[in-house]
């Protein structure tokens, strides 16, 4: 007899699809699955990372507080006598150096650079101590008056006097044929 065909069965091209689709799930499931584990690996090697990087961080820090530490007596003693004899400007000179390069404060004022510095600023600031600086100090009641100065505060006997000294007036010569217009007889 012939087989009823129901649901239950499968036809041929039925089973076909059925193989295929199955197959595709499998292959799909093994590449999420090696997609996954790809992932998770990489995510371990970059949890390490981060763990070695705070581990480094926490030993910098370490070294840190370690160089952060207070100097000693002999420190102090080095410091002064590198500094000695210096004035200000040198003083700042020398730190700045020492701030850029690192090296002791002792070599750097035994460099040909900065000995060469140093020796040009010093002329430079005993040039400027020889000049002789403007004296303000005098009043005005003190200091020379100018002619016209003069002038302006004499009296009128006075300004003849000052002008017959320069050689400016020369006083009128009486006449006796002169006869006085401006007043009356």
């Amino acid at each position: 007899m012939k087989e009823e065909i129901t649901e239950e069965t499968p036809v041929d091209g039925d089973t076909q699809k059925a193989e295929t689709e199955e197959s595709a799930t499998t292959e799909v499931e093994t590449e999420v699955d090696t997609k996954i584990q790809e992932l998770e690996a990489h995510n371990k090697q970059l949890f390490e990372r981060a763990k070695k990087a705070e581990a480094d961080a926490k030993v910098a820090r370490a070294e840190k507080v370690k160089s952060a530490s207070p100097l000693d007596v002999e420190d102090y003693i080095g410091i002064s006598a590198a500094l000695e004899g210096l004035d200000a400007r040198e003083k700042e000179k020398l730190a700045r150096e020492h701030k850029l390069t690192g090296k002791p404060l002792k070599e750097i004022r035994e460099e040909e650079d900065y000995k060469l510095w140093q020796g040009a600023y010093r002329s430079k600031v005993e040039k400027e101590q020889l000049a002789l600086k403007p004296n303000g100090t005098q009043s005005d009641s003190d200091a020379p008056q100018s002619f016209s100065e003069k002038l302006k505060t004499a009296s009128l006997a006075d300004k003849e006097k000052l002008l017959a000294e320069a050689g400016l007036y020369k006083s009128p010569r009486p006449k006796s044929d002169r006869v006085n217009l401006g007043r009356g007889k």
